[in-house]
């Protein structure tokens, strides 16, 4: 699973994500106008008006090679492959999503220089992307949805009413924990604590719910006024609440879990010494879990010290995603998903050429490491 170059080669059409009934695609530089995909017995008809759309063909059969006919108006078709996954042993029980890094109120992104919409929008886009894969998500089948983090971008006065108008819209439950963003309000913020209050937003360094088999369980790593994380001052509640459960357990983070004395990547997330005694002590309180941060805005996974862990993206950048988790009586999947709107996805797909152009191959991770398959 884990790779030494954590680079993909962007590609114009491919199959971002696999579920055991479905697949999304994800499809650049396609003439515009009619267009016709087929797989199977399944055929889905769209019209092509954007340099970037994203097509959801279901009705598929798990575990099963399929090969997808993309036939565009211009005549130039073509054909994708993908083998759907396969699903744990026994009945399908609960379903939920993740959303990290929101980053509402930033209209920048990039590193040196960065993209912005001109003329502003009525609606930026951190708002436009968080909005759109809250409804996917929920459309997808999500139960519940969990924040992990940078929520807001500098804590303003304005941002936090943006969260709370953000959570308004949820047609299902949330949780949230908090980022190093939410926790830096440099001299546009305002105290965190104070800016949840002002909004009624109430929120608990570690809290946890439980869903049909399964419990979601959300941890703060944030660190007021410091870019990196810690876990040594949540331990030891995280650990009680997962050994309370005889239910497996997925624990939310913001930062991700250093595997090295010194970051090798930008940003730096929870250091190495305190991530090895967190992964011993959760797994030693309930080996049935899985672990997924944000922080860094890109896909990936790895197994440390017998434990399956994830990294997930931003829905407002590229390739602006969400997570959906499916539990079943032997295990989850996580399938990493495109935000398919297309006023999102015109933005994120624009990204895509930040830091010169790295970042349309760093950020997107493998398909592999996107969509999983783990067993309790």
């Amino acid at each position: 699973m884990q790779r030494h170059l954590p680079l993909s080669v962007p590609t114009q059409a491919e199959v971002f994500a696999v579920e055991p009934d479905r697949v999304q695609l994800s499809l650049r530089g396609l003439s515009h106008g009619p267009a016709t995909i087929r797989c199977r017995d399944t055929e889905v008809e769209v019209v092509v008006d954007a340099d970037a759309i994203v097509v959801d063909i279901g009705n598929l059969p798990a575990s099963t090679e399929v090969t997808i006919s993309v036939e565009p108006s211009d005549g130039s078709a073509f054909t994708l492959a993908a083998r759907t996954s396969t699903p744990p042993p026994g009945e399908l029980l609960s379903r939920f999503a993740t959303m990290s890094d929101l980053h509402l109120g930033s209209y920048k992104f990039g590193l040196i220089f960065r993209a912005q919409e001109k003329p502003a929008p009525k609606v930026e886009h951190p708002m436009r992307c968080a909005l759109a894969a809250s409804r996917e998500a929920v459309a997808w089948g999500a139960e519940h949805l969990l924040l992990k983090g940078d929520l807001t971008h500098h804590t303003t006065a304005v941002e936090w009413p943006m969260l709370d108008e953000l959570v308004s819209t949820f047609a299902v439950p949330y949780s949230f924990t908090l980022g190093n963003h939410d926790r830096q309000p440099k001299k546009k913020g305002i105290p965190t604590e104070k800016g949840m209050a002002n909004v009624g937003l109430d929120f608990q360094p570690v809290s946890s719910v439980d869903l049909d088999g399964i419990r979601l369980l959300l941890a703060d790593t944030s660190i007021p006024d410091k870019g990196h994380g810690r876990t040594r001052d949540i331990v030891d509640e995280v650990c009680e609440r997962m050994a309370a459960t005889d239910l497996p357990v997925f624990v939310g983070l913001h930062h991700n879990l250093e595997n090295l004395p010194l970051p090798w990547f930008w940003p730096p997330g929870v250091p190495q010494s305190q991530s090895r005694v967190f992964l011993d002590s959760v797994k030693a309180a309930n080996p049935r879990l899985m672990i997924s941060s944000g922080h860094s805005h890109r896909n990936r996974a790895y197994v440390r010290q017998g434990v399956l862990i994830t990294e997930v993206g931003s829905p407002k950048d590229y390739p602006g995603v969400w997570a959906g988790y499916s539990v079943y009586e032997g295990g989850i999947t996580q399938t990493v998903r495109r935000v398919a709107a297309p006023d999102a996805l015109r933005w994120t797909d624009r990204t895509r050429k930040a830091v010169g152009g790295v970042w349309g191959m760093w950020a997107p991770g493998y398909r592999d490491q996107r969509c999983i398959t783990h067993h309790w």
